[in-house]
């Protein structure tokens, strides 16, 4: 599977290059990040459902989560095939059976992810694993990312605008030996309805939420055919 982008042609004589000769820009060994604006699901209802989730299991699990975020338990379509990389044995680390209460969400992913510019086309998922983090005013989650999946992705259904953002870092661990194309870090700042798909190996963390509210969203894990 190879993600698809057409080059840039930037003619000569033009407001962008008055030189005599035509420029093809291309990017090579792109890193994709899609950013969907989703109106039609209610947020309300799915937070219900995760703050029900964490009325039943309270202290959540360990992960990248530091300073009282909740991270629930992982829910899986084939909980016996991890879709990531396992780091603990305990029982509640295991992947749990998948139910109803991401489903407004993972009901409209299959039709997202056919539309992305990949080629081959997407049109099954292998397998994926979901979760739900509450931040808490001091929590944040450190720099991680999530060896063994395809896609990575996060949905923000509640969020203000200083809660804590999300930050990308480069994969090019080499990057620092340029003057002119040295870019360490970007920040994304979601908004409320945002969902955000990346590849699962590209390292990324939470800023720290400065406010008096919790920012909850929903991660998950994508693992196509074909692996």
């Amino acid at each position: 599977m190879s993600f698809i982008l057409p080059n840039h042609e930037i003619k000569a004589g033009t407001e962008f290059n008055d030189s005599k000769y035509d420029i093809s820009h291309q990017m090579l060994f792109q890193t994709p990040l899609f950013e969907i604006h989703i109106d039609d699901i209610d947020n309300r209802q799915l937070e219900k459902n995760i703050y029900k989730l964490r009325d039943e299991t309270e202290d959540g699990l360990d992960k990248s989560n530091r300073g009282g975020g909740w991270h629930s338990l992982e829910q899986s379509l084939h909980p016996e095939q991890y879709c990531g990389v396992q780091s603990k044995d305990e029982e509640k680390y295991k992947l749990h059976p998948m139910d109803d209460s991401f489903k407004s969400l993972t009901d409209k992913l299959i039709d997202i992810l056919h539309n992305l510019p990949f080629e081959p086309k997407i049109d099954r998922i292998d397998n994926m694993s979901i979760w739900a983090m509450i931040n808490e005013k001091g929590s944040y989650n450190t720099l991680h990312n999530h060896p063994g999946c395809d896609i990575a992705g996060v949905y923000y259904f509640k969020k203000s605008g200083d809660d804590g953002n999300l930050f990308f870092c480069t994969p090019n661990k080499a990057i620092d030996s340029s003057v002119l194309l040295k870019t360490g870090r970007m920040v994304v700042n979601p908004t409320e309805g945002d969902l955000l798909l990346f590849p699962g190996w590209l390292d990324h963390g939470v800023q720290t939420n400065d406010t008096d509210d919790e920012r909850v969203s929903v991660s998950f894990n994508i693992r196509f055919e074909g692996r």
